[in-house]
């Protein structure tokens, strides 16, 4: 046996203060009485009142609330053991934090906002487990495969690009790192490698590396890409900031300020098998992978034994409320006691009033 709530199964406590309320009421209303005048002329005007029933119908009320309180604890018998199978697809995210991802033309800058974009879609995910991979120059896993998105949204919150120290963007160290992660999770599904796996990029589409090998590379994994651009076409610098204020722009080694764009063809040519997105200023279309994803095979990622307890509360609630109604319909007069007190009223009148006429 279990419970539910178990909390409400201190309200129990209740039950015998109640009853020690009812016996000071009736110890209390029986010196009232004797206080009123002569206990047998008392006992006799109140014989329409039971004793009796006024104690069956606290007794009611007693019993009612305890069986009503006994059922919002949620009584629970019987386990049965219940196989629940996680289906889905496994996704890993590919941010680019470089130094561009800074540039302001989509507000507050690029990488916030992809941050900010990339949280609302783990909100639509359901089942699939998410994988972080964080790269600039360089890139490394950030948070491997699991389907704890709360521990997936706390290492994307912290992704910063101090994190990484090689600068530039380079497109195929985050498919090599990619692959290296679901490579590194076929033992967690128990050697099955017809789970479809899916990378998603998150970048402003500045590659500074050669990419064709590591595409081959991840198209022989069995990875469907999708890519989603951040920020505009038109140029815009990068900032730079110290002590979290804004103390110029980048520059190239000439002194001229380094412009950054959109760069939509790598990425389009990346996600050619998969789809392509966008974050502008005012918009975004990423939360449209949510469909693209479901539309994949998914497969069972995971299988989990649990207990599941029949819930019984139905039966102390339907009691309860029977002995509350119960108590509603038993009255607390008598009609015989009220019929024997009026035969003594008129017994009591025919015997005086021969006295009144003497």
């Amino acid at each position: 046996m279990d419970w539910l709530y178990p909390l409400y199964l201190y309200a129990l406590a209740a039950v015998p203060m109640t009853i020690g309320l009812y016996l000071w009421s009736a110890w209390k209303r029986r010196s009232v009485l004797r206080r009123f005048g002569d206990r047998r002329l008392v006992r006799q005007l109140a014989a329409t009142v039971s004793a009796r029933r006024r104690r069956w119908k606290s007794a009611l009320i007693v019993l009612g609330f305890g069986m009503i309180t006994i059922a919002l604890a949620g009584p629970r018998f019987g386990t049965k053991l219940r196989e629940f199978k996680r289906e889905g697809v496994d996704l890993v995210i590919a941010l680019d934090v470089s130094q561009s991802m800074l540039a302001e033309d989509v507000l507050p800058n690029r990488l916030t906002r992809a941050k900010y974009e990339i949280e609302k879609l783990l909100d639509h995910l359901e089942g699939d487990r998410v994988g972080l991979v964080l790269f600039a120059g360089d890139a490394f896993v950030q948070c491997p495969l699991t389907t704890d998105y709360s521990a997936v949204r706390l290492f994307l919150d912290i992704a910063h690009p101090s994190q990484i120290p090689t600068p530039g963007t380079d497109f195929s160290a985050a498919l090599n790192r990619t692959i290296q992660v679901f490579q590194g999770s076929e033992t967690q599904t128990d050697g099955e490698t017809d789970v479809t796996r899916a990378l998603l990029i998150v970048s402003d589409g500045e590659n500074h590396a050669e990419i064709e090998e590591a595409q081959l590379a991840a198209r022989q994994a069995g990875l469907v890409i999708y890519a989603t651009g951040v920020g505009e076409t038109e140029g815009v610098p990068i900032p730079v900031y110290q002590r979290n204020r804004r103390v110029g722009f980048k520059k190239d080694r000439d002194g001229n300020t380094v412009i950054t764009r959109l760069e939509e063809s790598i990425l389009q040519d990346l996600a050619r098998d998969g789809g392509y997105f966008r974050i502008t200023r005012t918009s975004s279309s990423l939360q449209d992978i949510v469909r693209a994803l479901r539309r994949l095979d998914r497969r069972a990622l995971e299988v989990e034994m649990f207990e599941e307890y029949e819930e019984k509360y139905q039966w102390p609630l339907a009691i309860g409320i029977i002995l509350l109604l119960v108590e509603v319909l038993i009255p607390d007069r008598t009609r015989s006691g009220s019929s024997r007190s009026l035969v003594m009223y008129r017994a009591r009148d025919e015997q005086e009033e021969p006295v009144e006429q003497a």
